[in-house]
């Protein structure tokens, strides 16, 4: 496993982080719990987590996998999220992610889809921001995270007036791809940077092949091409990834094993190929075959959330 520093935290995370929250079956939770252990022993020590998705099912995973993990006296880094829109909200969603993880802090907390300032502010004392204040202050959180879709002038802004200490981005593939110098005009203030859903995919199923243009080599399998794609981007802290089997696991471990760094050349001309096969997506999207249109659209739509309208 390789492991990368988390900003300016002081901590290191492996390079490949876990996922519980598309966890869903109650009656598998004991086999997530031993697949969570295996990525641990494994080497890996990022786990993020929901309170809300799945009615929970990912952190009660979790909590079980924390038990046997603290046997070893090896550290390791919870995250988890909270989409409150003011400071109660937040202290909720954050007890209940403390009561069923059983434990006492959170590692990298993070503040879910913010769009805009006024998200942190709004409600003064009751704000978001004052609750993650709290918090903070209580020594309920280590790290305050944000999520956001936010372009580059308001990442700035946020970076500097504000005091976290990471960012999470979802659909990152996408997002990296045409956003790229909103994540560098964040990650320049020296903040972690976790990209979770790489794609907006898992590596193990059929939309796999939408995305079969991020393969640099047709010996290189999907897996491998997602994770070797960001990787190679050394700002990146940790790829949080679906992965719910000790197979699918060492199949990503394996993956991070054989990782050979690209050169500059080569990255250059991956971001503009991949960007110009998205473009292709968001183009012809719409008028391939009826089996395929639902799957696409959510490259279209991930594109013209960023790029906005196609234009006529």
């Amino acid at each position: 496993m390789q492991y990368r520093p988390y900003g300016s935290t002081g901590r290191m995370v492996s390079v490949l982080g876990i996922s519980t929250a598309d966890f869903h079956e109650k009656k598998e939770i004991e086999k997530y719990s031993s697949s969570i252990v295996h990525a641990f022993e494994k080497g890996v020590n990022y786990f993020d987590s929901s309170p809300f998705a799945r009615q929970g099912i990912g952190e009660k995973a979790l909590s079980n996998a924390i038990v046997e993990m603290k046997k070893t006296g090896h550290p390791f880094n919870l995250a988890s999220r909270t989409m409150a829109t003011n400071g109660d909200d937040l202290m909720r969603d954050l007890e209940m992610s403390l009561r069923q993880l059983d434990v006492e802090i959170i590692d990298y907390y993070q503040l879910w889809r913010i769009c805009n300032e006024e998200q942190l502010t709004s409600g003064g004392d009751s704000s978001l921001m004052a609750g993650l204040k709290k918090a903070v202050s209580e020594g309920l959180i280590r790290h305050p995270v944000i999520s956001t879709n936010m372009g580059k002038v308001h990442m700035v802004q946020m970076a500097e007036n504000y005091f976290f200490e990471g960012i999470t981005l979802g659909h990152s593939g996408i997002r990296l791809l045409f956003d790229k110098d909103a994540v560098f005009s964040f990650t320049d203030h020296n903040l972690g940077l976790a990209v979770l859903n790489p794609f907006g995919t898992d590596f193990f199923h059929s939309r796999q092949s939408l995305f079969d243009f991020i393969r640099t080599s047709e010996n290189q399998t999907f897996l491998e091409a997602s994770l070797h794609f960001f990787m190679s981007n050394d700002y990146i802290s940790t790829v949080v990834t679906k992965l719910s089997t000790p197979y699918q696991i060492d199949q990503a471990i394996s993956a991070v094993d054989h990782f050979e760094q690209y050169t500059e050349d080569e990255i250059n001309k991956n971001w503009k190929r991949m960007r110009n096969e998205l473009m292709t997506f968001r183009e012809q999207g719409k008028t391939l075959s009826a089996v395929s249109i639902k799957e696409t659209s959510i490259i279209s739509d991930a594109v013209e959330f960023l790029l906005g309208p196609k234009k006529s």
